[in-house]
C-alpha cells in the first residue's frame, strides 16, 4: 500500500481525523506532498487557486500528523475573515483549535476606549501588565475583567473547547465579564492548533510568549503560512522604522506636560525643533516623493545643528528612550495607553545608528507630513526563522514558489509546487484592452477613457468590482461615473467595510476599491454574487527611491531585480482581484485589464485582446441559457 494510503487509514489512538468532505484530486495531490513534507521535516510553498480547498487540504494532514507524532500547529493569517475559515474547518475535523487576535481586538477596555483600541501590541501589552500587577498584589479590579477571571478561571474553558472565532469568544467574554484574551491564553497548553496573526510568530518576544503558552518548543510546531504572497511584506514592515514631523510635534507637547525635561543637555522640546530643522534641510535629496539619503546624512545635521559629536548622539536616543519609559509607565498607572513620542523618538535614533547594514535603506519622504524612515528591504531576518520548525506549509493563491523561497531564505530543498485549477476552464475569460494605461508619467492622458470603459462596463448590468492602483486614481475616475457605485475608502474602519461587503453581497451592483484592499483578498462571492472584475492599470509600485533601491538589491543578490520588486508582486495583486470570481465549479466571470501593458503576462494568465469589450462580455454570458434579455440597452 502506497505511504499516503497507509497514512490516510492509519487510526492511531488519538488520530481520529478524518477528511469531512469528498477529496477532490488536487486537494489529494496537496495532501499527499504535504504529508511527504512533515515526514520528511521539510518544507513546502504552493500556489493553488482560490477555490480549491487549501486550508481543509493543509489542515488534514498537518493535524493527523501532530496528533500522532505529539506536535502542534500553528496557523498564520492575514484577516479575521481567514481566521473564521480556519475554526470552521477545525470542527469539522473535530480538533481543538483556539484562535487569537491583539488585545486591541480582544480587550474589553480596548473595545471601550478609542484611545486604547488605537494602542499597538507593546503598548497595550504595558498596560495589560501594569493593571494585571495591581490585580494580584493589591486585590482590587484595576481590570475587573481580570480580575473576574481570577475569580472564575473555569467560566469561559467549556465556551472556548467547543471551537469558536475569536470574535465569538470575545462576545462570551464581555457577556460573562470575563477577559477573552486572558481566558484563550490559559488554554493555549490545550489546543492541537492555534490560529493567529503573522505578528504572533514573526515578532521575537511575541513568539516566545506564545510557545510557552503553548508548551512547545520551535523545534515541534508545524507551521501554516496561509496567503503567503503577503508574509514577506509584513516582515519587511516589522523590521522598518518612521519618524515624521507630526510626530516630532507631539513629542513637544508631550515634554512640556512633563517639565521639558532635558535629555543630552538639551530640553527635549529643543531637541524637536532640532530634528525637525535636520528633516527640512534634508529636503534636497528628495526626488520627487521620496530619496534616498547618504551614509551619515542625519548625524551629520544633528552635529551641525545641535553641536553634538557622535557619541553624544547615541547617549542622547537611550536619555529619550529612559525618559519616555518614564512617561509610559506613568501613563499605564493612570489607565492611559502607554504611548510615549519622546520614547519612539529615541528607538527611532538608536535604531538609525545600529541599522548601517545593505539590507536597509535610509530614506527622506516628503508631503504633508515630512519623514525619515529605516525601511528593510530584506524580510528574511525574521522569516528565517521558519528554518527551525518541524515543518512549514506556504500557501496562496497567488505565489511564485522559487522567488519566496529566496525571499523568506527557506531551504534550496524546498518542495515547490504549483497546484492546477479544479474549475472548467471556460468559467473564467480574461481581455485586455490596449488602447489606454496608467503607466507613471502617462496617465493623465487616459483618466476619461479609462473612466468611460468603466462606465460602460458597469451599464451591462453585471455584479462588478473595479481595483485601482491608489485612491487617487479611484476618486479621479469616480468623477466621470454616472452608475451608483460603493466605495472602499482610504482609512476606512474595519467594521465599515465589512458592512459595504455585506450590501455588497446583498443588494449587488458595482464596488470601487483599491489592490491590496479587504475587498480584493480573502473573500468569497459565490454564484452570481460577482461577475465581473475590472482592473484599472497594472498595479506596478511606483518607481520611487524606496522602489528603485529595492530593485538595485535584487538585482545585485538574484540578478532579477524587476522580476522581485515589479512583475511579480503586480501579477500577483492582479490574480488576487481575479481569483474573486470562480470559488465553486458552478461560477463563471470575465475579468478586464484597462492597460496595454497586460499583455506581458499572457504567459502566467492567458487573456484575449478586446476590440468591443462590451459585446465580448455579452457574448461570454450569453452562452447561458436564456441571458439575451438580462442587459440593458447600450
Amino acid at each position: 500500500m502506497a505511504s499516503i494510503e497507509k497514512f490516510l487509514l492509519e487510526m492511531h489512538p488519538f488520530s481520529f481525523v478524518e477528511f469531512p468532505y469528498e477529496m477532490r484530486d488536487v486537494q489529494r495531490r496537496m495532501v499527499e506532498d504535504i504529508h511527504r513534507v512533515l515526514e520528511q521535516r521539510g518544507h513546502i510553498i504552493f500556489e493553488a487557486p482560490t477555490g480549491t480547498g487549501k486550508t481543509i487540504a493543509a489542515l488534514y494532514p498537518a493535524a493527523k500528523y501532530a496528533m500522532k507524532e505529539g506536535k502542534k500547529i500553528i496557523y498564520l493569517v492575514r484577516t479575521h475573515s481567514q481566521e473564521q475559515q480556519v475554526i470552521k474547518e477545525a470542527r469539522k475535523l473535530g480538533i481543538f483549535a483556539i484562535a487569537l487576535q491583539g488585545r486591541n481586538n480582544l480587550c474589553p477596555l480596548a473595545r471601550e476606549n478609542e484611545e486604547l483600541r488605537d494602542g499597538n501590541a507593546e503598548e497595550l501589552s504595558l498596560l495589560c501588565r501594569k493593571m494585571k500587577r495591581e490585580v494580584i498584589e493589591k486585590g482590587t479590579p484595576a481590570c475587573p475583567y481580570y480580575y473576574n477571571l481570577l475569580q472564575r478561571p473555569e467560566a469561559l474553558k467549556s465556551y472556548i473547547e467547543e471551537v469558536h472565532t475569536a470574535e465569538e469568544i470575545f462576545l462570551r467574554g464581555v457577556e460573562e465579564k470575563i477577559c477573552p484574551y486572558e481566558a484563550l491564553k490559559m488554554h493555549l497548553k490545550d489546543a492541537l492548533l492555534v490560529v493567529s496573526p503573522y505578528i504572533y510568530f514573526l515578532h521575537p518576544v511575541i513568539r516566545r510568549s506564545l510557545l510557552d503558552r503553548m508548551g512547545a518548543p520551535l523545534e515541534e510546531i508545524i507551521l501554516i503560512v496561509d496567503e503567503a504572497h503577503n508574509f514577506p511584506e509584513f516582515a519587511r514592515e516589522l523590521r522598518s522604522i518612521e519618524l515624521s514631523v507630526t510626530s516630532l510635534e507631539r513629542m513637544e507637547e508631550e515634554a512640556q506636560k512633563y517639565g521639558n525635561p532635558l535629555a543630552a543637555g538639551y530640553p527635549i522640546t529643543d531637541i524637536g525643533e532640532y530634528l525637525k530643522e535636520a528633516i527640512y534641510s534634508l529636503r534636497k535629496y528628495v526626488a520627487d516623493e521620496d530619496g534616498i539619503l547618504p551614509e551619515y546624512a542625519l548625524e551629520e545635521e544633528l552635529v551641525r545643528i545641535m553641536e553634538l559629536n557622535y557619541m553624544d548622539i547615541e547617549k542622547l536616543a537611550q536619555e529619550l528612550i529612559s525618559y519616555g519609559e518614564m512617561v509610559r509607565e506613568d501613563r499605564a498607572r493612570r489607565r492611559k495607553l502607554p504611548r510615549s513620542y519622546i520614547y519612539h523618538t529615541g528607538v527611532f535614533l538608536s535604531f538609525w545608528k545600529e541599522s548601517y547594514s545593505y539590507e536597509y535603506v535610509k530614506l527622506i519622504k516628503w508631503g504633508d507630513n515630512p519623514s525619515l524612515e529605516v525601511y528593510c528591504m530584506d524580510p528574511s531576518g525574521l522569516t528565517d526563522i521558519v528554518r527551525n520548525v518541524h515543518s512549514s506549509v506556504h500557501m496562496s493563491g497567488t505565489l511564485m514558489p522559487e522567488e519566496y523561497r529566496d525571499l523568506v531564505d527557506l531551504p534550496e530543498g524546498s518542495m515547490l509546487r504549483k497546484y492546477p485549477s479544479p474549475f472548467p476552464k471556460e468559467n473564467l475569460q480574461i481581455f485586455y484592452v490596449d488602447d489606454v494605461t496608467t503607466r507613471y508619467g502617462e496617465v493623465d492622458k487616459y483618466v476619461d477613457k479609462i473612466a468611460e470603459y468603466v462606465d460602460k462596463i458597469l451599464g451591462i448590468g453585471r455584479n462588478t468590482a473595479v481595483f485601482f492602483p491608489s485612491y487617487t486614481l479611484l476618486a479621479r475616475v469616480r468623477e466621470y461615473i454616472k452608475s451608483d457605485v460603493l466605495v472602499e475608502e482610504r482609512e476606512m474602519r474595519t467594521s465599515t467595510i465589512f458592512h459595504l461587503i455585506e450590501k455588497f453581497r446583498k443588494h449587488g451592483g458595482a464596488i470601487f476599491s483599491v489592490f491590496g484592499g479587504r475587498f480584493s483578498e480573502g473573500l468569497d462571492f459565490p454564484g452570481e454574487q460577482l461577475e465581473i472584475v475590472v482592473i484599472v492599470g497594472i498595479p506596478y509600485p511606483k518607481p520611487i527611491a524606496k522602489i528603485k533601491a529595492m530593485e538595485r538589491y535584487y538585482d545585485a543578490k538574484y540578478g532579477r531585480g524587476w522580476d522581485y520588486v515589479f512583475h511579480y508582486p503586480a501579477m500577483m495583486k492582479m490574480k488576487q482581484a481575479i481569483g474573486r470570481l470562480i470559488r465553486s465549479p458552478p461560477d463563471r466571470g470575465v475579468a478586464i485589464i484597462l492597460d496595454r501593458r497586460a499583455s506581458q503576462f499572457k504567459r502566467e494568465m492567458p487573456m484575449l485582446k478586446s476590440e468591443n469589450i462590451v459585446k465580448d462580455v455579452l457574448k461570454f454570458f450569453m452562452k447561458e441559457k436564456g441571458e439575451e434579455g438580462r442587459h440593458r440597452e447600450m
